[in-house]
């Protein structure tokens, strides 16, 4: 009798902590330099680890820190250090760290967010874990922004000899170098600075997709945008674990990530930024911008002008080992493969 009593006890116990053990967290904290409402943190972030705890009945929790713990260049580092455990950041930020990533960023790569960051993320999946310019992290994301546009405050660009002598206003190494051969004078300034910047006649004009014009409250400057078929330009932001703390995931855990990430996070961007510069354009409207393309003669001119760039990534992906061909012959066909203006359910 007494044997059964232990017995008895021991499955009772057993018992009552199996509700503890099953509600075991492990919570990981997402480095953020972006306000919470920004598309990328709301839109894409936030969404992708909703999805994961969900998956994982709540074994992960995902915690947003609400301060920068250092501007975006340093976001990496940051990551690599340890400072949390989940990070995200412009490649074209850190210049020449993730030049073979930033095959997106070339001209005219991405005509939209839903095939450019389709088109990064399956490049990198083939080709990325040569490239090594990631080591350190577990990289689980890259997307693209949308097309980005010539937003003026002060002229207007109707052809590309009108942003001649233009200061413009860039966010990145390769988008100044674009600005650079096109004949404007870049200059980097934070977002958070361009209203300020175009208002002081500090720059006449930015490059940014719509969406962002509208979220960083540069609207009211803005007298006239140049839309530029194609995608001029677009910057490749990643998404990705410390190795220490991937590694720290169970299997079941790693699993659950991998399946909401990749290709489910290029499709969230498509979403986000679509959606984001329907919303952006909505209110540049109502503030009676002027909305303009650039001909077809001066985007063939554009494309002549910034052949070398194209040419210059080639010849460091031979310096570093690797057939810049294939992989920007690749990244292509893959646009092309994803492009959403591609015809479908259509008879030849």
């Amino acid at each position: 009798m007494n044997a059964f009593k232990v017995l008895t006890a021991a499955v009772a116990t057993a018992m009552i902590s199996l509700p503890a053990l099953a509600q075991e967290t492990t919570t990981i904290r997402v480095g953020s330099w972006l306000p919470p409402h920004h598309l990328i943190v709301s839109g894409i972030l936030k969404p992708w680890a909703e999805a994961i705890e969900s998956e994982t009945d709540g074994s992960l929790k995902f915690e947003f820190m609400t301060s920068a713990l250092g501007p975006p260049p340093a976001q990496f580092d940051l990551l690599l250090d340890q400072a949390f455990d989940v990070g995200y950041g412009v490649s074209g930020h850190n210049a020449g760290r993730f030049t073979m990533t930033q095959v997106m960023d070339l001209p005219f790569m991405s005509p939209d967010p839903w095939a450019g960051s389709a088109a990064a993320w399956q490049t990198y999946a083939k080709w990325g874990q040569e490239y090594g310019e990631h080591d350190g992290v577990h990289l689980v994301g890259l997307f693209v922004h949308s097309n980005p546009n010539i937003n003026m405050a002060n002229g207007r660009v109707d052809t590309l000899a009108d942003l001649e002598g233009k200061t413009i206003r860039v966010g990145g190494n390769v988008t100044g170098r674009i600005m650079s051969e096109l004949g404007a004078s870049p200059v980097q300034l934070p977002p958070t600075e361009a209203q300020t910047a175009m208002s002081r006649g500090v720059a006449d004009g930015i490059t940014f997709p719509l969406e962002s014009i509208d979220f960083f409250g540069i609207t009211p400057v803005i007298t006239s945008i140049t839309k530029v078929p194609g995608g001029l330009y677009t910057d490749t932001f990643w998404i990705a674990f410390n190795q220490a703390t991937w590694d720290s995931l169970t299997a079941e855990q790693q699993a659950a990530v991998e399946k909401h990430s990749g290709m489910a996070i290029a499709l969230l961007a498509g979403f986000a930024w679509t959606n984001g510069d329907a919303y952006g354009e909505e209110r540049l409207n109502e503030n009676n911008v002027e909305f303009i393309t650039l001909p077809d003669e001066d985007l063939a001119a554009a494309r002549e002008r910034l052949a070398p760039l194209e040419a210059e990534w080639l010849a460091q992906a031979s310096e570093k080992g690797f057939d810049g061909e294939a992989i920007l012959n690749y990244a292509r066909s893959m646009v092309d493969h994803y492009n959403t203006t591609r015809a479908v359910n259509v008879a030849q």
